[in-house]
């Protein structure tokens, strides 16, 4: 675009400091707030309904005695954009839904490239803890068709007074331009004022706006379409210009990613998160376990800010919570936090939580809850069970491991735990007076071995094997039957809970042999 402007960053360098030009500006409607700056209230005559414009706020700087509130504003819970060449220090400051003063620190601030080699005059800060719900922060203005389907559209411009007071105005979208000197390259929308011709609420950027926001209606809902950069005056003319949020938002997200967010489109089409169960295999009480819990989107549009809680109920929670591909924002006493900044239509995204010891209970139960910037928010009370093992039969004995023998008598710990035995008190009766060692008897041309076994032999990965040869020396390994065994499973009579009673015979016909039962776990 040819023009006569001349232009000129927004900074407040000339006193005493400018503000928003605003045609036929009145205190009553066109001021943000009352009191300000000391005892800053929200007015209710604000032309443009002061409550949908929480999440524009300010920071102070000092030029020599002179104070300077330069406005900000908020694309995230974290997330702030200004211009690259005023960048804020300090707090930055806010007046929440509540009409309370939000302070805020800063972490960071990185200027968004240009697509040059450079950088624009659109610059991301990133604060040290989130803003409150009471806050709102803002989407991009999408648009389809380019650049010219914003062009004509009315404009929501918020600057300052003289004295600093948060004042909006109204424009119109006029053309394009790229700005020249320290930003050249940066992707400009622009708008003209004329003090002599402009309309009532028109309005115009000064020295002292830089950094502060124009937005378009999406229904009753601000979208932000730039950030204040420079003006351009001749006579009665004012060129205002904004860095054009749209054209940056691809490398605004790149920015905004490492934190678990990106900016939230004003269009979308809308998709379906889901929780899918927990399907951890067999996870035994009291051993190691980990539990993978999948976040899904089940629609068919890629979608963004995905937000995670979950939480597990006093004595069940986990050690740790591995969650590659996430942003862990909040850890607590059993709650975590998580934020992805998108996941793609179809694809899910699964964070781990890990026990050192699963706690010695029927299952672990854990509550979910996941929403995004396009999809329903979802929830989901999940209980994963926990089988028996033998480290939570061992917990409590003095000599816990598989082949320790603390009553001395000759049993191993395992084989305590798989035979039905009490590893503190040498026993070898079962209750009901059963045995509770193998028994091997030959009767009527038959041999009989039996042995107890636990009835949920499987769950609790215990198996019995029967070893039988011609000689003691070659017992190992030698579990091939005699010919003509058979095999057999019954309760005990009386009852032994939780035991049932494994039989083997064969004929006797066969040639003399020994046999034994060999237990082993794999848990």
């Amino acid at each position: 675009m040819n023009h006569p402007f001349r232009l000129t960053l927004l900074l407040a360098v000339i006193l005493p400091a400018h503000g928003l030009t605003v045609q036929g500006y009145r205190a009553a409607d066109h001021d943000r707030f009352t009191g300000f700056p000391a005892a800053p209230a929200v007015n209710p005559g604000f032309l443009f309904d002061a409550s949908k414009f929480t999440g524009v706020g300010w920071w102070i700087w000092t030029s020599g005695s002179n104070t300077f509130y330069a406005p900000i504003t908020a694309v995230s819970p974290r997330h702030l954009l200004c211009a690259s060449h005023s960048v804020p220090s300090g707090l930055v400051n806010f007046i929440d839904s509540t009409g309370s003063l939000v302070q805020r620190a800063i972490q960071s601030a990185a200027a968004v490239p240009n697509g040059s080699g450079g950088s624009s005059d659109l610059c991301v800060v990133t604060l040290a803890s989130p803003l409150p719900p009471t806050l709102a922060h803002y989407p991009w203005m999408n648009l389809a068709g380019g650049d010219a389907s914003y062009l004509g559209k009315e404009l929501v411009v918020l600057g300052q007074t003289p004295n600093g007071t948060p004042r909006g105005g109204r424009a119109v979208a006029l053309a394009f331009d790229g700005e020249a000197g320290q930003f050249a390259g940066t992707h400009n929308i622009t708008w003209l004022f004329d003090s002599a011709t402009s309309l009532a609420n028109d309005a115009a950027l000064s020295s002292g706006d830089s950094g502060g926001p124009s937005f378009m209606m999406k229904g009753s809902h601000p979208a932000l379409v730039g950030i204040h950069s420079a003006i351009g005056t001749v006579g009665t003319k004012t060129e205002s210009y904004d860095s054009f949020l749209p054209h940056y938002a691809a490398r605004v997200d790149t920015l905004l990613a490492p934190a678990g967010h990106r900016l939230m489109p004003a269009y979308f089409t809308p998709t379906t998160l889901a929780i899918p169960a927990a399907t951890p295999g067999t996870l035994r009480r009291s051993n190691p376990g980990q539990v993978a819990f999948p976040i899904a989107n089940s629609g068919g549009q890629l979608t963004g800010n995905l937000a995670v809680s979950i939480s597990f109920p006093p004595g069940q929670q986990p050690d740790a919570l591995a969650a590659p591909g996430w942003v862990v924002e909040a850890a607590g006493t059993g709650a975590w936090n998580l934020r992805a900044a998108t996941l793609a239509a179809g694809a899910d995204l699964s964070f781990t939580a890990n026990w050192a010891a699963l706690p010695a209970l029927p299952a672990i139960e854990a509550s979910l809850s996941a929403d995004s910037d396009s999809a329903d928010a979802v929830t989901a009370s999940l209980s994963v069970p926990l089988g028996p093992s033998f480290a939570e039969w061992a917990d409590g004995l003095a000599a816990p491991g598989q082949t320790d023998d603390p009553d001395g008598d000759g049993l191993e710990n395992l084989l305590e735990y798989a035979l039905g035995g009490d590893p503190q008190s040498g026993a070898m009766i079962l209750p009901g007076g059963h045995p509770l060692l193998p028994v091997l008897t030959l009767q009527g041309g038959t041999v009989t071995l039996s042995y107890p076994g636990r009835d949920d032999a499987v769950l609790r990965g215990i198996s019995y094997l029967v070893e039988s040869s011609t000689s003691p020396s070659t017992l190992a390994g030698a579990t091939t039957l005699p010919a003509g065994a058979t095999s057999s499973t019954a309760p005990f009579s009386p009852a032994v809970p939780g035991f049932v009673k494994r039989t083997l015979t064969w004929p006797a016909d066969s040639p003399k042999r020994f046999a034994r039962v060999k237990v082993e776990l794999a848990e």
